[in-house]
């Protein structure tokens, strides 16, 4: 039963998307060898070829943290330990399960796959989608904005924009 509810849940879709394509091929990467996992676990694969899979699962997961991480720290991205330390608990909880595959317990298999799965839904859609936003906004050339909040009438204010020239919010007039 747990297999046939994880096999539904582990297509990619837009629900999974963080919208950098070379982020979102490595999600749908991932799904392809979870579903690929689970094909041989609901068939009772031969244990060689569950292990290769599931080494072929991990080297994917471990690659797809390693990417994000130097891309988070090339970007100075102010949620790097945030997002980091969550690729490092699923690190040490996938580590866990497949430890328990290799001692042949027969559990394992699917709990891995139901955990990855839940894990993956929620990642991607807030922790992975707060970095990809960050990551679209950076190579569109826009620079984190700092607004504070003052007592002075708009037109009392200078208003410059992220390259320091000045314009005026109420016409979008520059120079004035």
């Amino acid at each position: 039963m747990l297999l046939e509810w994880t096999m539904r849940s582990l297509k990619w879709s837009t629900s999974h998307a963080v919208f950098v394509t070379e982020i979102d091929d490595e999600h749908k990467e991932i799904f392809e060898a979870l579903v690929s996992l689970q094909k041989l676990l609901s068939s009772r694969g031969l244990s060689l070829e569950i292990r290769k899979q599931t080494q072929r699962l991990t080297a994917c997961i471990e690659a797809h943290f390693a990417h994000e991480e130097r891309l988070m720290r090339a970007a100075r991205y102010g949620s790097l330990r945030w997002h980091k330390q969550q690729h490092d608990n699923a690190r040490k909880r996938v580590g866990q399960f497949v430890l328990r595959m290799e001692q042949g317990e027969t559990k394992a298999g699917p709990e891995l796959l139901d955990y990855l799965t839940s894990w993956l839904r929620y990642h991607t859609r807030l922790a992975d989608r707060m970095m990809g936003a960050f990551l679209r906004n950076q190579r569109r050339g826009m620079c984190k904005l700092t607004f504070r909040a003052g007592t002075k009438p708009m037109d009392a204010c200078a208003w410059v924009d992220s390259n320091g020239d000045t314009f005026d919010p109420q016409t979008n007039e520059y120079g004035f």
